[in-house]
């Protein structure tokens, strides 16, 4: 675990890794990594998920050029998956995991609101391990 430089917590070294891949080539994007969130079941606390914007608040839903760049972001992280990690992204009521990219884009059900269906934010799951 290292120092969370979006937050006062701490995440996996490869979370830190992808999020300064992330940044380096998103600058504009802005991110958020560790959160307690007691009570819930989250990559978060365990430093291996990020969330980001890209020019909207959460509880905005990403619009015009922040939609844009979102999905510049997530089709990113995509292609990068393998050599950052990631395991899963969630970004406007979808899901894709490298483990069934073979799927593309799943339906995402789980939300009830812009933030819950990750449509103001992408959400990013990195592996565990090296």
């Amino acid at each position: 675990m290292v120092d969370d430089p979006t937050s006062d917590g701490q995440i996996t070294a490869r979370t830190a890794h992808a999020l300064e891949q992330v940044r380096a080539a998103f600058p504009e994007s802005a991110w958020a990594c560790y959160s307690p969130r007691p009570g819930t079941v989250s990559e978060h606390p365990l430093g291996r998920a990020c969330d980001g914007t890209f020019g909207n608040a959460i509880g905005e839903p990403a619009t015009g050029q922040a939609l844009e760049l979102g999905w510049a972001v997530t089709n990113w992280l995509q292609t990068h998956a393998e050599s950052l990690g990631v395991e899963y992204l969630i970004w406007q009521d979808q899901i894709w995991s490298l483990a069934r990219a073979d799927e593309g884009w799943r339906p995402y059900t789980r939300g009830t609101d812009v933030t819950t269906r990750h449509l103001d934010h992408v959400h990013v799951t990195i592996r565990e391990g090296a």
